[in-house]
């Protein structure tokens, strides 16, 4: 199953590594993490991503689904959440995370939901035991509910801002 994420999530973001001088490089895997890092604008950029355990509600065509955290330290971006859902939000329709009871409101745009407080979510994850639920709307269809293992988080964020030398 991992080897199969691996691979997706590289096929869902090779548009975005078309342009980067090197091709990603996988970090490390832990547990339900992995991360990775590539040279971008003279800079690295260091994330690591999961995919959902168990997703709530359906909708045809969906893509491919994402949480990641990203640090660009060119553009000093660091911490950066966001979903990737698979599917085009609804527009103005609220989305959320919800981590262990405590929600976070998220601002989507096309495919993409991104936090409004990424410093406050972070903290949170590291906190957190077990599992962070992302809820959205589609544009059409009734509001899904993806489920992302915490199992190996803490662990593939240490990764990552050892690989872009974040305190």
């Amino acid at each position: 199953m991992k080897h199969i994420v691996t691979i997706a999530f590289a096929a869902a973001f090779v548009p975005l590594l078309a342009n980067a001088a090197d091709s990603a490089k996988l970090l490390g895997k832990s547990g339900d993490w992995e991360s990775f890092t590539y040279n971008e604008k003279g800079g690295k950029v260091c994330y690591m991503a999961s995919q959902p355990k168990r997703s709530v509600g359906t909708i045809k065509d969906r893509g491919n689904v994402f949480f990641t955290i990203t640090h660009r330290t060119t553009d000093k971006s660091i911490g950066v959440i966001s979903v990737d859902a698979g599917f085009v939000y609804k527009k103005d329709a609220p989305a959320e995370l919800d981590i262990g009871g405590a929600k976070f409101d998220l601002y989507t745009t096309d495919k993409s939901a991104w936090a409004r407080n990424d410093k406050a979510v972070v903290a949170a994850l590291l906190k957190a035991k077990g599992t962070v639920v992302a809820h959205g709307t589609p544009a059409k269809g009734d509001q899904i509910a993806d489920t992302f293992s915490l199992d190996g988080f803490a662990k593939a964020y240490a990764d990552i801002n050892k690989a872009c030398d974040i305190k």
